[in-house]
């Protein structure tokens, strides 16, 4: 059967002054035009000579597989349905004299009439266990053809075999395993370039032609290269969540320090440094007498002679307000970014040493 087809598309290609497009590079499904190129008797419109595609497309059109629509375009982008697929494959093997072998009884789809242009194609395919009607009965002709069906049908029509056992990761355990493994290792498909096969996916009617010239025109001499495993996705660090009265205090020193949200505009060094010119400011203009600094996080307080609560509700009776409200003001420089003056005291937040800087008046005073 290998013989008969490559002989035939031998005598094709002789006869029509169409250069073969070479197998493209590795891991791209697409074709590569290279030198100059020889223009096409009365091409397709939509076809324009600077695509990677134009020698393949009129190629197979001259030959006979493919003919295009009545307005003398091929629209290559548009997804192939099953119907096409299957009328383009039975005529590749009529041209090559070549026949599919009957391996199941045909039984008639509900939804294929015995008088559409495409009845004996999808018969043929059937019958050969290529197209699979569903649970209700239907061929469904018109649907988009899957790059599983299409592996198993080009796969089993020109008898391609499997020359290494190279698998793409999202192949395996499927029912076309040894199909893409066919087309992998004998150059006519290569795949994504996340080293996937993406089963499920559709193809245009270029892609689709495509993968049949490859198919027709094996290179005796091509060598499939080992597939890599795809890199797993970075998953992102997920940010860990806070119940504590003072929002990120229950966090390790080393997420309050990288993690905290920062506000639009911040720039690391300079921000802390404009927050500190600020503060020293407001203790000028209002008289504190006094400032300091602690950590928020909570756990550095657990060999403290108090607890990080008792230091809150310390530091908020030294301000002059409630603890609650004490707290509410820490979340809002955390949050904001800003240096809260509350006339009596001031506070601000440093995002790259996770402290809370005060300073507040003798409230005796």
């Amino acid at each position: 059967m290998r013989n008969k087809l490559f002989m035939a598309t031998i005598a094709a290609a002789i006869a029509i002054p169409v250069m073969v497009a070479p197998i493209p590079n590795h891991y791209a499904e697409a074709a590569e035009t290279k030198g100059s190129v020889v223009l096409a008797n009365n091409p397709f419109k939509d076809v324009k000579v600077n695509s990677p595609y134009y020698k393949i497309i009129h190629e197979m059109r001259d030959t006979g597989i493919i003919q295009g629509y009545e307005d003398g375009t091929f629209r290559p982008d548009t997804t192939i349905s099953r119907q096409h697929a299957a009328a383009l494959v039975s005529r590749a093997l009529k041209i090559n004299g070549l026949t599919l072998e009957k391996t199941k009884e045909f039984k008639q789809p509900k939804d294929l009439r015995t008088d559409s242009p495409f009845y004996d194609d999808i018969k043929s395919l059937v019958e050969a266990g290529l197209l699979e009607m569903d649970n209700q009965g239907n061929v469904n002709p018109n649907k988009a053809l899957t790059r599983g069906e299409m592996a198993k049908i080009i796969a089993v029509a020109f008898n391609l075999e499997v020359k290494a056992d190279y698998l793409f990761g999202d192949v395996k355990g499927s029912k076309y395993e040894e199909y893409v493994k066919a087309l992998y290792s004998n150059g006519v498909t290569t795949g994504y370039e996340d080293y996937t096969f993406k089963l499920n996916g559709s193809l245009t009617r270029v892609h689709y032609v495509l993968f049949m010239h490859r198919a027709m025109n094996i290179d005796a001499d091509f060598v499939a290269k080992p597939i890599p495993t795809p890199e797993p996705e970075p998953k992102p660090d997920p940010k860990p969540t806070s119940k504590s009265p003072v929002k990120y205090s229950d966090w390790s020193y080393q997420d309050i320090k990288t993690k905290i949200p920062r506000p639009a505009g911040y720039v690391a060094g300079e921000h802390e440094k404009k927050n500190a010119e600020i503060f020293k400011n407001l203790i000028i203009e209002n008289g504190h007498r006094g400032k300091g600094s602690f950590n928020i996080e909570e756990k550095s307080w657990d060999s403290s002679s108090f607890t990080f609560e008792e230091k809150l509700r310390f530091n908020s009776e030294y301000a002059g307000v409630t603890y609650e409200e004490y707290v509410a003001i820490i979340n809002q420089v955390i949050k904001t970014g800003e240096v809260y003056d509350g006339g009596t005291f001031a506070m601000y937040f440093n995002y790259q040493n996770g402290m809370i800087y005060e300073s507040g008046t003798d409230q005796s005073k």
